[in-house]
């Protein structure tokens, strides 16, 4: 059964929209990716999705629910959101402010009980801050304050986490960290995750299942395999690429190449049939 579906939303700002009557649904357990260009939608449907923004149009339903009808303590509960463009928060030490998370199961103005505090505690050892819980998070670097944000949305035991740009700024090594630790949270924790990737790379090793949006529509859905091609690439991001298979993962490998000359600096040139507008269009 499908954790969330997504019936016909459009959605935008103002008077104009910028996802138009998007269809799907993300299973349950695992990892769905969302990629596209910028300007894509990506972030519009993010929005959508976390009752940020209200849809124009269509339905978001979470096990069948409407979410827009959910109260919002009830939603919290079930679905965490850890947005890509946050406040700077407060100076509270790493454990108070990961304690945030709990509010909607005991309310704003009620302490913690002992069921909350194991709770905290277990998910700061489970991502490596027990030893700077007491560190103000104005204090922290870039992986370390990203790892306390999916702390905090760890904490409210939801049972879908939804997740915009989580390795934005992030160098590669906190990167892979952090998505390995989303990986092992899709396994061990059951959890159901939603996932917005610039990354082509990383989406393909990550997600079990990728969209990709183009100009606010699902272009493809599917597998790694089935989505990430070379002929979708090249026509969504107008960029000559070359897809191979990962020799660890087997799973697509994207090669971006110069646009100047569309050859590989350490390979032979790409045999070009046809070039249109940009677009390799040769197999």
């Amino acid at each position: 059964m499908s954790i969330l579906t997504v019936e016909r939303v459009t959605a935008g700002y103002e008077k104009a929209p910028v996802i138009r009557d998007v269809t799907f649904a993300v299973p349950g357990g695992g990892i769905t990716g969302v990629v596209g260009p910028n300007g894509a939608g990506k972030t519009t449907l993010f929005r959508t999705i976390s009752r940020i923004l209200k849809p124009w149009s269509g339905t978001v339903r979470f096990r069948g629910d409407d979410i827009s009808g959910m109260p919002r303590r009830e939603f919290a509960r079930r679905v965490a959101v850890i947005p890509q463009f946050r406040m700077i928060p407060p100076p509270f030490t790493v454990e108070e402010f990961v304690s945030l998370g709990r509010y909607p199961h005991t309310g704003r103005l009620s302490p913690l009980k002992q069921q909350d505090r194991r709770i905290i505690a277990e998910t700061l050892e489970l991502l490596g801050l027990a030893h700077i819980r007491t560190r103000k998070v104005n204090a922290l670097s870039g992986g370390e304050m990203q790892r306390a944000y999916l702390a905090q949305g760890l904490v409210q035991t939801p049972e879908l986490l939804l997740m915009d740009e989580p390795t934005a700024h992030l160098d590669i090594s906190h990167k892979i960290r952090v998505l390995d630790l989303i990986d092992s949270l899709s396994v061990t924790a059951g959890l159901s995750i939603l996932v917005i990737l610039h990354d082509l790379n990383l989406a393909s090793g990550y997600c079990n299942r990728v969209l990709m949006l183009e100009k606010g529509e699902i272009r493809a859905a599917g597998t790694p395999e089935e989505v990430l091609t070379r002929r979708t690439i090249e026509e969504v991001y107008r960029t000559p690429v070359r897809v191979g298979k990962d020799p660890v993962t087997a799973r697509p490998h994207i090669y971006f190449l110069p646009r100047s000359s569309a050859v590989r600096r350490d390979g032979p040139p790409v045999r070009q049939t046809e070039k249109t507008n940009g677009v390799l269009t040769n197999d």
